[in-house]
């Protein structure tokens, strides 16, 4: 049965409910959520890969793959000037190297100038969304291999309304070489037009190797007013962090403050004037 939210995302898993899931039990929110009060909460989206000594790591090794990949090109345009007789094999090596080149440059540049944390804001008294984007977050996907490598300082900050918000599971398999199947499951919230299940956006809430809906159970029971048995405890401050640090546009950060609707309309006409 295909979801109900169309067009669907690829890799589609399942739908998710959305309302207060429980009274009864903890839910947890696996030590992502960075700030709470009673107006809004912030939810951490790092990755695994954003770790800074693994983050360097990757650095370097990407930097040795450009460094061989321009040395593929180098050597097929070499073959093109110098030998003739080699032509076709002179393209494959220097087409082969420019695509991977243009990869390992994506991928460095990516790492180098994501930002620390990519968060995500929801206030219930306003019942807005506010994600804090960044093309490292898609890493693998189509959408992160289109896009310019020299666009990787670009962040995004994208506002919703809760009330549009439904949230889908993705999954991919891949067999691995001594047997079984590895998995990725990536919990994504997309973005409906009003009152529809059309769907006309879509971001990633959790992405992990085990199926959990913690976060998503967490964040539906925050945004209804049900905090009794919310894990409150906040994400611990790591020892080292990236230098590029988030940061949130001014008018943005008092939006996504806001105690009431009143107040958000009050900031956002101030903006609009100025």
């Amino acid at each position: 049965m295909p979801s109900k939210y169309q067009p669907q995302l690829s890799c589609w898993r399942e739908d998710l409910y959305k309302g207060i899931y429980t009274t009864k039990l903890h839910l947890s929110n696996n030590k992502k959520l960075r700030f709470v009060n009673d107006d809004y909460c912030e939810f951490s989206r790092r990755l695994a890969g954003m770790n800074f000594y693994l983050r360097w790591i990757l650095c370097l090794m990407l930097l040795f793959g450009v460094i061989t990949s321009l040395f593929g090109v180098l050597f097929g345009l070499y073959f093109i000037i110098y030998s003739l007789g080699e032509t076709s094999l002179s393209v494959l090596i220097g087409t082969t190297g420019l695509f991977t080149l243009y990869f390992f440059l994506q991928v460095i540049l990516n790492l180098f100038y994501a930002p620390d944390d990519c968060p995500i804001r929801l206030n219930r008294k306003t019942g807005k969304i506010y994600v804090y984007e960044h093309l490292i977050l898609y890493t693998g996907t189509w959408k992160f291999l289109k896009n310019s490598p020299f666009k990787a300082k670009t962040i995004t900050i994208k506002e919703f309304d809760w009330a549009d918000i439904q949230g889908v599971v993705t999954c991919v398999s891949a067999p691995i070489a001594k047997g079984g199947v590895i998995r990725n499951y990536r919990l994504e919230c997309v973005v409906c037009e009003p009152n529809t299940t059309y769907v006309i956006d879509h971001f990633l809430l959790v992405m992990s190797s085990i199926l959990n809906y913690d976060e998503w159970m967490w964040i539906n029971s925050y945004m209804a007013f049900s905090d009794e048995n919310l894990d409150k405890k906040l994400k611990p401050e790591d020892e080292f962090s990236w230098p590029i640090k988030v940061n949130w546009p001014e008018e943005i950060d008092k939006k996504s403050k806001a105690s009431s609707l009143e107040e958000y309309q009050r900031i956002d006409d101030e903006y609009k004037k100025n």
